[in-house]
């Protein structure tokens, strides 16, 4: 008999909230093949008279059997082919008898298009009792194909480089990130940081040099200060987030937590260092895009992780202001409410308007709000600006 084939879903059609089903039943033979194959022939899932006599009256599937179900979601449903497992959270809340016919539901919960990594969170209900079984969240990422490419420190600068000051954008091929790449590429030479997805197609190149990095992997800063080689840098504009996993923080996995303070924290510290090590004598900036949706400012217990991450970046940056003063390099955090680009360009018209109700000046934040910022922050004017949270709120207390 064939193998079936796995759905394949392209990154761009995954954003958190995405779902997807299946229904199986389980019959004796399943639970016994199981037990067999995985070597697991505990009593209470294969000897009738053993389970009888237990506390359970009956015998019970696997918790394991249940993650084999929940790993047939991510691999051959949501998102298929080309996804690899990379962590797992599991919980039983009841057992679950069989024979049983069972609901396999999946939802997307987070998804990071630039990094192509997300987290599924299935449950497994007896159908008969819609009595939620399992409950498992795993942590994944796409095996997309990518041509690799070394990166090649520039030799020199090129002719329309030449006497504008360096600026680097992570997170570039963002909604935030690319903006930000074509309003500074105006008066600077940038380079867009970018993850396994380039620049956008639409964006005008000119002015703007793209380098592939992964920033949650090891070395990348050496990487990229190889990449640099001699060049001063005047800049740089931290706008990279791996995603807006949702959830609180009891039923966020820990890795998808720490990442989430990882960006805020020692990426934000290590282009820090970076920067001290090629900012001219006249100094540099350094500018952080946080959130609104802090821990400190208007925390969302539905966006947990991602509200602890936005906090620790404003600390981070509070910590490091003196100490790269040092070498007049400025530090700040700047802090949009909701901006309908980038992680939320999926929203609903809905759900946009509710937010844009929320806000005094009775709009959104748009890039260019933040584009402006940025560009004072990089500016003279701003030069004995550092240390600071600088909120985009239209007014919104």
């Amino acid at each position: 008999m064939p193998n079936p084939e796995a759905r394949h879903w392209k990154p761009e059609e995954l954003s958190a909230g995405v779902e997807a089903e299946f229904v199986r039943v389980l019959a004796e033979a399943d639970v016994l093949a199981f037990a067999e194959n995985s070597g697991d022939k505990n009593p209470l899932h294969v000897d009738e008279a053993f389970a009888r006599a237990s506390t359970f009256g009956e015998r019970i599937v696997h918790g394991a059997f249940q993650v084999g179900l929940a790993s047939a979601m991510l691999g051959m449903h949501l998102p298929g082919r080309r996804v690899l497992l990379g962590s797992i959270h599991a919980r039983f809340p009841a057992p679950l008898y069989y024979p049983a016919e069972v609901l396999v539901r999946g939802r997307i919960t987070a998804w990071n298009l630039e990094n192509l990594s997300g987290q599924l969170r299935v449950t497994v209900l007896e159908k008969a009792r819609n009595l939620p079984t399992a409950e498992i969240t795993m942590g994944f990422t796409l095996n997309e194909p990518a041509a690799a490419e070394a990166l090649r420190p520039p030799a020199a600068l090129r002719r329309e480089d030449a006497g504008r000051k360096t600026v680097l954008v992570t997170g570039a091929a963002g909604g935030i990130g690319s903006a930000l790449c074509r309003s500074l590429a105006a008066e600077h030479a940038v380079v867009g940081i970018v993850g396994r997805h380039g620049l956008p197609e639409s964006l005008d190149k000119a002015g703007i040099s793209e380098v592939s990095l992964d920033l949650a992997s090891d070395g990348w800063d050496r990487m990229l200060a190889e990449y640099l080689g001699g060049r001063n840098v005047h800049a740089v504009v931290h706008a990279a987030w791996p995603g807006i996993p949702r959830g609180g923080l009891l039923e966020t996995e820990d890795e998808v937590i720490r990442r989430q303070i990882e960006f805020g924290t020692t990426c934000l510290v290590r282009l820090g260092r970076l920067l001290a090590d090629h900012a001219g004598p006249e100094g540099g900036r350094l500018v952080a895009i946080g959130s609104l949706y802090s821990a400190h400012a208007d925390p969302h217990l539905s966006l947990a992780a991602y509200s602890l991450g936005k906090a620790a970046l404003e600390d981070t940056v509070r910590l490091l202001a003196p100490e790269l003063a040092r070498k007049h390099i400025t530090v700040n955090a700047l802090c949009p409410s909701y901006v309908p680009v980038g992680l939320n360009r999926q929203a609903s018209e809905l759900q946009r308007k509710r937010e844009a109700a929320r806000i005094p000046m009775g709009r959104l934040c748009d890039v260019g709000d933040i584009a402006g910022a940025v560009q004072y922050l990089l500016s003279p004017s701003a030069g004995f600006v550092s240390g600071q949270t600088i909120g985009l709120t239209g007014a919104q207390l």
